[in-house]
């Protein structure tokens, strides 16, 4: 006699229900992994800070130079501002040659990524990384450098981390900070100081607390100015017409 046949399963009728949820569940896990993989939204922003005026003026920056030199040059800049290029590039190693190295100058940077440049904020929290590392300076001046190979990629993280690795950072270490959204904090206080200080563009200088209402051409311009706001601390030559009086 044959058996009867096994009476099928009944399904529940919130099965759908269920594999949908997982279904969305699994897709959201794979965004949140991709937002991780770029350093996350909120590291390319400023974020909210309090910080008191008083504690906002003691902001160090990074500087290079004697503490006590008798010039001290501030610098607002973005990494992605191709006018901040211009000045690392060819005024910045003439400033430490003739200034800084002649312990005339202290030189200070601070971070003012603009909001109209989209990945300015994450490369201020870049050289912030490397500042970990102690190897600010170099990173700065590779990132300048490379300005235009990073300055539209979607995710300029892996091209960041290379530049970290050509400079001597240790490469793990620096990746998983820029992954992070360590010194979006630092970053942001940075710009609420130049916006303290009434800094709308980059690069903004200050000499001596005075700010320079135009970017110097040259150096000759540059020195021209320092002399005017601080007379002898560049160590130029006195000019011919005065020397002779």
């Amino acid at each position: 006699m044959p058996r009867p046949a096994p009476a099928a399963k009944k399904r529940s009728p919130l099965t759908p229900l269920y594999l949908l949820l997982g279904l969305i569940v699994v897709a959201g896990a794979g965004v949140l992994f991709t937002q991780m993989r770029k350093g996350g939204e909120a590291a390319r922003a400023p974020v909210e800070v309090a910080i008191s005026p008083a504690e906002l003026q003691r902001l160090p920056g990074m500087s290079i130079g004697r503490p006590d030199a008798p010039l001290t040059i501030l610098e607002f800049a973005d990494f992605q501002c191709p006018g901040c290029q211009g000045w690392a590039t060819f005024m910045e190693p003439l400033i430490k040659e003739r200034l800084v190295n002649t312990g005339r100058a202290r030189y200070v940077f601070y971070d003012f990524p603009l909001a109209m440049h989209a990945n300015g904020f994450i490369a201020s929290r870049a050289g912030r990384c490397a500042n970990e590392q102690g190897k600010f300076w170099e990173y700065h001046s590779a990132l300048f450098q490379n300005q235009g190979k990073w300055a539209f990629e979607e995710d300029p993280v892996p091209l960041f981390t290379e530049y970290a690795a050509s400079v001597g950072a240790d490469e793990d270490r620096f990746e998983e900070c820029i992954r992070s959204e360590r010194f979006a904090k630092e970053v942001s206080e940075s710009v609420k100081l130049g916006e303290s200080l009434g800094v709308g563009g980059t690069p903004t200088i200050f000499v001596n607390g005075q700010r320079l209402q135009d970017i110097p051409g040259n150096y000759s311009q540059f020195a021209a100015e320092l002399e005017k706001i601080a007379p002898g601390s560049t160590g130029a030559a006195a000019p011919a017409d005065s020397a002779a009086r």
